[in-house]
């Protein structure tokens, strides 16, 4: 298969444009049944959509509310290249004060009762085994993630089933994490011979701190949502099938969609300013050690193992 990341090199020193190109290539590469969806209360065609969204956590009352949706349901909802460009152009339409100037909170969480496996192995093991490739998915990923913590919303991910690998990652770009009871959050990106490449690892220490950060990356422990919460990597538990579920839930986010939206977003971009102290520095740094290791040769026998021992329904994730 032709090597379609060859500009990484040719645009590694202009970033924006290195973004830009990384978007759209990897916006080829994805199935019709997956995708992100941005659901707003001002697009009438999604108002039922976000109500079923909202409703099944209780926040029906909420009007300035956002939910970003993560759907691949025959990969355990993993990142297809193509959900990658989608969810820059969702972050990027959240950017718009036209759009964020009505909304207070953005929810992020997956379809199906499960939120994300990281990125979906059946597109890296056919086109992103090269270095540029993961070179190109991870300054994508990055970028994205940047911005999204950096809008003036206060940002939920809601954790039902799992979230593994980059989808591990994800969850770290929120404001806060709610976990269902049940769920497991797992940095595995060591089994797959690489390290995180999408912010996390800074991001996680910032978290939890240097020793159980360098712990849930070096073992790939599997983390239940106590101890996630014990670790501040969750901000609260909740269990799917009790009564509490939507007060619990209900009397976490509410309080923030009360507040004027612009007195809120004032708030977030005072902790966003104190928040992004070096982290941008620790961010580049990350995804340079990402870069050195994917395409190496621990990362290509995972991924090949993948491809023999793995049914053709199963999915794993990756950073």
């Amino acid at each position: 298969m032709p090597n379609m990341f060859t500009f990484v090199t040719e645009l590694a020193h202009d970033k924006p444009a290195l973004v830009a190109k990384c978007r759209e290539t990897l916006r080829q590469m994805g199935r019709d049944d997956d995708g992100i969806r941005l659901l707003l209360p001002s697009d009438e065609d999604n108002g039922d959509a976000l109500k079923r969204s909202i409703d099944a956590f209780g926040l029906e009352d909420l009007t300035k509310v956002a939910v970003i949706e993560i759907h691949n349901p025959s990969a355990r909802n993993a990142l297809s290249g193509k959900m990658m460009a989608e969810l820059a152009d969702v972050v990027t339409r959240l950017e718009d004060p036209q759009v964020h100037s009505k909304l207070n909170t953005v929810i992020l969480k997956g379809t199906g009762g499960w939120f994300c496996a990281g990125a979906d192995l059946r597109v890296a093991q056919k086109q992103l085994t090269s270095n540029e490739a993961g070179t190109a998915m991870g300054a994508l990923m990055v970028d994205t993630l940047t911005r999204f913590r950096r809008l003036p919303l206060v940002s939920f991910a809601i954790v039902e089933g799992g979230a593994y690998g980059g989808g591990a990652e994800l969850i770290t770009s929120c404001d806060y994490r709610l976990i269902e009871g049940n769920a497991i959050v797992q940095f595995v990106q060591a089994r797959m011979g690489v390290s995180p490449g999408w912010g996390g690892g800074a991001r996680l220490y910032k978290l939890v701190g240097r020793q159980h950060a360098l712990r849930l990356l070096c073992t790939a422990a599997k983390t239940l949502p106590e101890e996630a919460l014990r670790l501040g990597l969750a901000d609260l538990v909740f269990y799917a099938d009790t009564e509490a579920k939507d007060k619990l839930i209900h009397a976490f986010v509410s309080p923030f969609d009360a507040i004027a939206s612009e007195v809120l977003h004032g708030q977030k971009k005072v902790i966003t300013s104190a928040d992004d102290v070096n982290l941008d520095e620790l961010v580049d740094y990350e995804h340079s050690v990402f870069r050195s290791l994917w395409g190496g040769p621990a990362n290509l026998q995972a991924l090949d193992s993948f491809k023999k021992k793995s049914p053709p329904s199963e999915t794993k994730a990756s950073p």
